[in-house]
C-alpha cells in the first residue's frame, strides 16, 4: 500500500503517512486511549532522567477544571509556540480526552533494553497504538538510535506527525532531533511534492538550558494535552494565585484557630497549674502533718512561682499559706507542735541516744547502722557500721544491740553477745575513742555529772562495773556467781549456736529484771537491781553490797543527794491483769543501801487500742521520768501505764495524779516557777500535750494537745537550747524506720504576728533546704 499523497510505501495497517503526514483512506484510530504519552527515549542515565522527569510532570498534571471541549479541540491548541511545525488535522477532534479536572494520564516508558531485533516487540506496537501522544526525548545518542526511529516511523503510521513531541536532553537541535522530524514532503505551488524543512515543537530540558524547567515541562503537557501554551500558563498562573490565596485564607483561619486553641490551652494550662498548686498545697500540710517537714518545704515550693515577679506559675493563696505554715514563720494558736523533722534510716529503728548536751540524736538501725543526726535541723553529720554489729548470726539486734550516751558528748556502742565489743566515738567525729573486745556490756548506768559511765560486763568468773569516761577507766570485781542467771531452758540451744566456730563464748544473764541502774552524782559508786537484789559498787573501795527486795521488780531508779528512789512492779502473785500494783520508794544510800526510807503503793493499767485493722497494746511499768530539784524539796514525776503522778521526795506522797487513755511513753517537767511547774507527756496514741496543772491556765483550755499520726512505742524529750521550750521524739510503732521531732512553739497575748512577702517565704524556705 502507498500513500495517495506522496507515493510513499506505506504497511497495510498504517493510518497516516510518515512522510507527509496524509491521512490514509478509510483509515481510522482508537478513540479513547490507554496512555497520554508514549516516551521514547535512549536507555543511558541522562536520557532516562529526563524521561521520568517528563513522565512525572505529565502524570501529575490536572485539567484545568474551566477549560472547555472546544479548547481541547482548537486547531491551533498546541501549535502556537513559536518552533511549532504542524496543525491540527481533525485528529484532535476525533480523540477522547479526560474530563477536565481529571488527571492527564499515565505514560508508557519502556524500561528494558530491547533486542537487537528488525521488529519491534508486540507491547511496544501495543504501548504506541494506546498512545495518544509520542514525546521523543532526543540527545545525540538517541538520534543514533535505531529503535527510537522505528517508535517515531510507527507513530506517525498510526496517529500521524501531529502528536509527536520534542524534548531536548542534550545536544543541540540539529545534532538530536531524528530525520524524520526535521523534514515533511509537502506540495509546492505547481503541486509537486518536495522535501520541506520542519520545525517540531521541542522543550529544551538541558542542564545548562537557561529556560525554566517548570515552563518547559508545562510547553511538553500543553502539547500532550492538546492545549494552547500561553492560555494553559495563565491558567496555571491563576491557579496559583487561587491556591495562594486559599492558602492564605486557610492559614488567616488556622492562625485564628491556633490562637483560639492557644488561648484555650494557655487557659486550661492555668487551671491545671492552679489545681496542680492547690494538690500540692494539701500534700504539703499533710507531709508537715507527719513531721516530714523538709519534703513539705519542698512540696509547698513547688506549689509556687520562684519570686513574686515570675510569671510562669500563677500565684495560688492555699499554696502560700501553706508554706507559712510548713516554715512555722507564725506561731499557729490552733497548733502549738511544730515538726522540726523527720529521718528515715534503710532498716528499723531499734535504739537511739540523745547526746548529754543536746546537740545531737543518735540512731541504731536492724543493719547495725550507726548515723548521728543534729538535734535542731535533722542533718547528717556522721554514720558509721561499728564492729560491734557487724555480725548477726551470734546476737539478736533488737535484744543484744544498744547505744547509749556518755558524758556531755560521747558515745557507746555495744553488743551484749556476739563479738561482745564495746566502742565509744565523739560525735559528730566518726572515729572510735575506745575500743574493748570481747566486752560482753550488758547494759549501762546514767552519766554522772562528772561525765562518767557506767559499763555492766558478765564474764566468766562474774560481773564486773566498770567506769568509763573520756580520758580513764576503773574497773573492780564485784561478784562471781550468778548461775542463777543463764537464760533458763536455753542454754543447750545457745550453746550450740555459739560453739559452732568451736570458741567457747559467755552468755550474759537473764535481763528480764535489769532495768534499773544509776550512778551517784560523782560517779564514785554504781547502782543496779537483778532479780530481787539491789546492788550497790564502789568503785572507791572496790567493795559491793547488796539489799533484797523480795518479790518485787525494780524498774527504774535515780540517785538524788545520797538516797536512792526507785519504782517497782510486784511480782509476788499473780495480779488481775487490769489493774497491775507498783511502788515507788526511797532507800538511804551513802555510798551504799542500808534503809527503807518511804515506801509509795499505787496500781496502773496497760491498754491498747486499734488503728487501721491492727492491735496495738501497751505495758509500760513505771519508771521514773524526771525531777525538780529545789533546795530541800525535790519533786518526782512518775509515769505508769496510762497514770501520771507527781510525788514528793522527802514524804512519798502524790501530790497530782491523772490517767491517761492511752499509755505514757514518756514525760517531763518544762516551764517550771517557783511553786508552779507543768509537764509534756507523750501517748502510744501518738499524743503529745502539756499540762500544768499548777498554773491558773491549763494547757486542755489552751489548746496545747497535738495528735500525730503515728502509733507511739518509744519517745524522748529535751529542750531547744535557743528557747527552752520541749522538743519531743516519737518513734512510730507503725513506721519503725522513722523518728519525727516536734517543738513546742507556745503563743502569748502579747504574742506579734509578722506578716511575710512571698519571696520573704520563698527566701526561708531556700535557706530552711540549705538552698541559700
Amino acid at each position: 500500500m502507498e500513500c495517495l499523497t506522496c507515493h510513499n510505501a506505506l504497511p497495510d495497517d498504517a493510518a497516516f503517512c510518515p512522510r507527509c503526514g496524509a491521512r490514509c483512506a478509510d483509515a481510522s484510530e482508537a478513540a479513547d486511549f490507554r496512555y497520554a504519552a508514549f516516551i521514547s527515549y535512549r536507555h543511558i542515565p541522562r536520557d532516562a532522567q529526563v524521561a521520568k522527569q517528563v513522565q512525572r510532570a505529565i502524570e501529575t498534571f490536572r485539567l484545568p477544571r474551566h477549560i472547555s471541549r472546544e479548547t481541547l479541540a482548537s486547531p491551533d491548541a498546541a501549535t502556537d509556540a513559536p518552533d511549532s511545525s504542524s496543525s491540527s488535522s481533525g485528529a484532535s477532534a476525533t480523540t477522547s480526552w479526560p474530563k477536565p479536572g481529571a488527571p492527564l494520564g499515565k505514560c508508557f516508558r519502556d524500561q528494558d533494553e530491547l533486542a537487537a531485533t528488525h521488529s519491534l516487540p508486540q507491547s511496544i506496537r501495543d504501548a504506541l497504538a494506546q498512545s495518544r501522544a509520542l514525546v521523543v526525548i532526543c540527545s545525540p545518542e538517541a538520534n543514533e538510535s535505531a529503535w527510537v526511529q522505528r517508535e517515531i516511523e510507527m507513530f506517525a503510521q498510526l496517529h500521524g506527525r501531529e502528536r509527536i513531541f520534542c524534548v531536548l536532553a542534550d545536544g543541540s537541535s540539529s545534532e538530536s532531533i531524528p530525520p524524520l522530524l526535521k523534514s515533511k514532503l509537502t506540495a509546492d505551488t505547481s503541486g509537486v511534492m518536495r522535501e520541506m524543512p520542519a520545525s517540531p515543537l521541542a522543550a529544551d530540558l538541558r542542564p545548562k538550558s537557561p529556560q525554566p524547567q517548570k515552563a518547559e515541562l508545562l510547553r511538553t503537557i500543553a502539547a500532550v494535552a492538546g492545549l494552547n501554551y500561553d492560555d494553559l500558563k495563565q491558567r496555571q498562573r491563576a491557579r496559583k494565585h487561587r491556591r495562594i490565596a486559599a492558602a492564605l485564607g486557610s492559614a488567616a483561619a488556622i492562625v485564628a484557630l491556633i490562637g483560639a486553641l492557644a488561648f484555650q490551652s494557655y487557659s486550661a494550662y492555668q487551671t491545671a497549674l492552679i489545681e496542680e498548686s492547690k494538690s500540692l498545697a494539701a500534700q504539703a500540710l499533710s507531709l508537715f502533718a507527719e513531721g516530714d517537714r523538709r519534703q513539705a518545704i519542698e512540696t509547698a515550693l513547688r506549689a509556687l512561682p520562684s519570686s513574686e515577679s515570675d510569671g510562669s506559675r500563677p500565684l495560688v493563696p492555699e499554696a502560700q499559706a501553706a508554706l507559712e505554715k510548713v516554715l512555722a514563720a507564725n506561731p499557729d494558736p490552733n497548733q502549738r507542735w511544730v515538726p522540726l523533722y523527720s529521718i528515715d534510716m534503710e532498716d528499723d529503728i531499734i535504739d537511739w541516744a540523745l547526746s548529754g548536751d543536746n546537740r545531737w540524736v543518735a540512731l541504731l538501725d536492724k543493719s547495725g547502722t550507726v548515723s548521728v543526726f543534729n538535734d535542731h535541723t535533722g542533718e547528717e553529720l556522721t554514720t558509721v557500721k561499728p564492729k560491734a554489729f557487724a555480725d548477726q548470726t551470734l546476737s539478736d539486734p533488737r535484744l543484744d544491740w544498744f547505744i547509749e550516751p556518755f558524758g556531755p558528748v560521747g558515745l557507746l556502742m555495744a553488743n551484749r553477745r556476739g563479738s561482745g565489743d564495746l566502742s565509744a566515738m565523739a560525735p559528730p567525729d566518726a572515729d572510735t575513742l575506745k575500743s574493748f573486745e570481747d566486752m560482753y556490756a550488758l547494759c549501762t548506768a546514767a552519766s554522772g555529772s562528772d561525765g562518767a559511765s557506767c559499763i555492766f560486763q558478765r564474764m566468766e568468773d562474774g560481773l564486773y562495773a566498770w567506769r568509763i569516761g573520756l580520758e580513764d577507766e576503773s574497773a573492780c570485781l564485784v561478784a562471781r556467781d550468778f548461775s542463777g542467771f543463764w537464760y533458763p531452758n536455753q542454754t543447750l540451744i545457745m550453746k550450740d549456736i555459739l560453739l559452732q566456730d568451736s570458741q567457747p563464748q559467755i552468755l550474759p544473764p537473764d535481763l528480764s529484771g535489769f532495768y534499773a541502774r544509776c550512778l551517784n552524782d560523782d560517779s564514785s559508786a554504781a547502782y543496779a537491781f537483778m532479780g530481787s537484789t539491789l546492788y550497790s559498787f564502789d568503785f572507791e573501795s572496790g567493795q559491793a553490797s547488796s539489799i533484797s527486795f523480795a518479790g518485787q521488780t525494780m524498774t527504774s531508779m535515780i540517785w538524788l543527794d545520797g538516797d536512792l528512789f526507785y519504782t517497782a512492779t510486784d511480782q509476788s502473785e499473780k495480779n488481775d491483769a487490769a489493774s497491775l500494783p507498783f511502788s515507788i520508794g526511797a532507800v538511804h544510800a551513802d555510798p551504799t543501801p542500808d534503809k527503807q526510807l518511804w515506801t509509795h503503793e499505787d496500781t496502773y493499767q496497760f491498754t491498747y487500742m486499734h488503728r487501721n485493722g491492727n492491735l496495738y497494746s501497751a505495758i509500760n511499768p513505771p519508771r521514773i521520768c524526771d525531777i525538780i530539784k529545789e533546795p530541800g524539796e525535790h519533786l518526782l514525776l512518775i509515769a505508769a501505764g496510762s497514770t501520771i503522778l507527781a510525788v514528793d521526795a522527802n514524804t512519798g506522797e502524790a501530790t497530782y495524779q491523772h490517767t491517761f487513755g492511752s499509755s505514757i511513753e514518756n514525760a517531763a517537767f518544762c516551764f517550771v516557777e517557783e511553786d508552779q511547774w507543768a509537764y509534756v507527756v507523750v501517748l502510744n496514741d501518738g499524743t503529745i500535750d502539756i499540762l500544768s496543772p499548777m498554773y491558773s491556765v491549763t494547757t486542755i483550755s489552751d489548746q496545747s494537745a497535738f495528735a500525730t499520726p503515728y502509733i507511739v512505742d518509744f519517745a524522748d524529750i529535751c529542750f531547744s537550747r535557743g528557747t527552752g521550750n520541749p522538743v519531743a521524739f516519737i518513734h512510730a510503732a507503725d513506721q519503725p524506720n522513722r523518728i519525727v521531732c516536734y517543738q513546742f512553739l507556745p503563743t502569748y497575748e502579747n504574742t506579734e504576728f509578722v506578716e511575710c512577702t512571698l519571696d520573704e517565704l520563698i527566701e526561708m524556705g531556700n535557706y530552711f533546704l540549705g538552698r541559700a
